[in-house]
């Protein structure tokens, strides 16, 4: 969440999807605490980096099903298909785990659940490098309690689509591109651009691909898919990444898939109150409030002003997750905006008492962002009991 890490201190962001499309799996007899088990191994092989653990716990034989699905591939290709997906995906998972490590990235089981009769257990991610952010990843399991595929929040998109992506460009099948893009395709300059996208897709060069998805035809264009594709191509290039947002949202808003992508851009805006909203449709659409949504409403809350309510979002946050750090943050910073000396101070206070710290007053009093603080009756008598425990 680009502004609103800008705003806080560290806030969170995902994957290898690049296709939008929503998931829609078939049933499966998998129990609630199956779900959980599982969920916890994912999250333990992420936090630990471990890419053969990972591997593991995904069902290859199911996720080529799902990636080689209705792609019209001879029997040959077929078999030239499974092996490349498999040796790509270790690849692909190597490389996501060293992105994962490097940007300093903290998986947690939320909840599982069910889509379209499906089930899944939910991974939220936070990641503390450099502008952080979140992403919220479900991921669908088979009877055998295999993933078979996932789908990331911050990108609208299943692993699937991706990799038939690369598919696409790779076999060079026009009879795929209907497939992937859901269009009927009869004109050949049209099929030759939709073709050259996934090719600059393929390989990565996304300000290529970006301005290949503007030459699509206009009827591609007016589609969901075209508005989410074309805003996770621009993420490098910031007046693009805003404006593409911004067709997402005046075209698709009130579409409850494209919620989180969203957030930010409402809050980058100052739309403080669209963000809210954005957030609350958010959580109804995944099951159930986190720490994480309650620290990105305290977000949203204080750049509406409102105060009292950012403070019990936050406190909300502490309360679901007494280890989410944000939280904590989230709260000293409503108290140093609000100019109330003791509500910054008691969220010091709980953050050195969940995390076995100490605060030193002087050093904090050098600060910037605390140096009205530092000047109150209140601070004064909080550093005091601090410097006679030091004593």
């Amino acid at each position: 969440m680009r502004s609103l890490n800008r705003f806080f201190t560290a806030v969170g962001v995902c994957t290898v999807c690049l296709l939008a499309t929503s998931p829609g799996l078939a049933p499966a007899a998998v129990t609630r605490e199956d779900a959980a088990g599982i969920g916890q191994q994912i999250a333990d092989a992420l936090n630990q980096q471990n890419t053969d653990r990972m591997m593991q716990l995904i069902d290859l034989q199911a996720l080529q099903g799902r990636v080689g699905q209705d792609l019209g591939l001879t029997e040959n290709e077929s078999q030239a298909f499974r092996e490349g997906l498999g040796k790509g995906l270790r690849r692909l998972t190597e490389g996501g785990m060293r992105a994962f490590a490097q940007r300093r990235g903290v998986a947690k089981f939320l909840r599982t659940g069910k889509h379209a009769g499906k089930p899944f257990s939910m991974i939220r991610i936070e990641y503390g490098a450099d502008e952080g952010g979140f992403d919220y990843v479900e991921y669908y399991l088979t009877p055998a309690l295999k993933v078979e595929d996932w789908y990331s929040y911050s990108r609208g998109s299943l692993a699937s689509s991706a990799m038939r992506l690369a598919a696409s460009a790779m076999l060079d099948k026009d009879s795929m591109l209907s497939t992937l893009f859901g269009v009927k395709l009869i004109d050949r300059a049209e099929v030759e651009k939709f073709k050259e996208f996934s090719r600059q897709a393929s390989a990565g060069d996304y300000g290529k691909a970006y301005r290949a998805l503007e030459g699509l035809p206009e009827s591609y264009k007016q589609t969901k898919d075209w508005a989410m594709l074309r805003a996770n191509l621009a993420l490098n290039d910031e007046a693009a990444y805003r404006g593409s947002l911004e067709h997402l949202a005046k075209n698709f808003g009130t579409d409850k898939s494209v919620q989180f992508m969203l957030i930010d851009h409402y809050y980058y805006q100052q739309r403080f109150d669209q963000a809210y909203q954005a957030i609350n449709a958010f959580e109804g659409y995944i099951g159930g409030e986190d720490a994480a949504t309650s620290f990105l409403k305290c977000s949203a809350l204080l750049g509406w002003k409102h105060f009292d309510d950012a403070a019990k979002a936050c406190q909300r946050a502490m309360s679901l997750e007494p280890d989410f750090k944000s939280g904590y943050w989230g709260l000293v910073t409503v108290g140093l905006q609000s100019s109330n000396p003791t509500l910054a101070l008691s969220a010091l206070s709980a953050y050195e008492k969940a995390f076995n710290a100490e605060f030193d007053p002087n050093e904090l009093a050098k600060l910037e962002p605390y140096r009205d603080l530092s000047k109150t009756p209140e601070f004064a008598a909080w550093a005091k009991k601090r410097r006679i425990v030091r004593k």
